[in-house]
């Protein structure tokens, strides 16, 4: 079978929560644990849809924890937070997976109050993210996580950040 068929099988049984079919993929073609498709890594994948399970078999497989890749050259945190896994956010900050803040494409944080995650800002903060960090480029100019909260109309979000601001002052 090509690599390429492999790489699709092994994405699909990663959306739908097959372990045991990654598994078993990953164990007939070791070197795919290394394979980057466009959307990053296959941790990008598992983080992206929620699967903490095969995020920690990925983990105990070997697979570069802090790799870049997707679009935006993200990591697997960012993907968890922008689409909502709690849990696995919390595995991948637990695992000391790099909180990259270097762009706002990267960040975490940012990534949860787009998705309007409370809860997972929440537990960035309390795993003492940089709140303040502020970014310019062609969408934004000197915005922290609060004034992007606020243009996202992630008013509970920005609140919340408000106070953890007064806080460190």
């Amino acid at each position: 079978m090509d690599k390429t068929q492999i790489a699709k099988d092994i994405r699909g049984a990663i959306k739908s929560g097959k372990l045991d079919a990654v598994r078993d993929l990953l164990v007939k073609e070791p070197e795919m644990l290394t394979w980057m498709t466009p959307f990053g890594t296959w941790l990008h994948t598992a983080a992206a849809y929620g699967h903490l399970e095969i995020i920690e078999y990925l983990f105990n497989a070997g697979i570069d924890t802090n790799a870049q890749g997707g679009t935006f050259s993200t990591n697997a945190l960012e993907r968890a937070a922008i689409k909502g896994h709690l849990d696995s956010v919390e595995y991948l900050i637990n695992q000391n997976v790099e909180i990259d803040t270097s762009e706002p494409d990267r960040n975490p944080l940012f990534a949860a109050i787009y998705g309007g995650h409370f809860e997972i800002v929440k537990l960035l903060v309390e795993n003492k993210i940089d709140i303040s960090i502020k970014y310019s480029g062609d969408n934004m100019k000197d915005m922290d996580a609060y004034a992007f909260a606020i243009e996202r109309g992630q008013t509970e979000i920005a609140e919340y950040l408000k106070q953890r601001m007064d806080v460190k002052e």
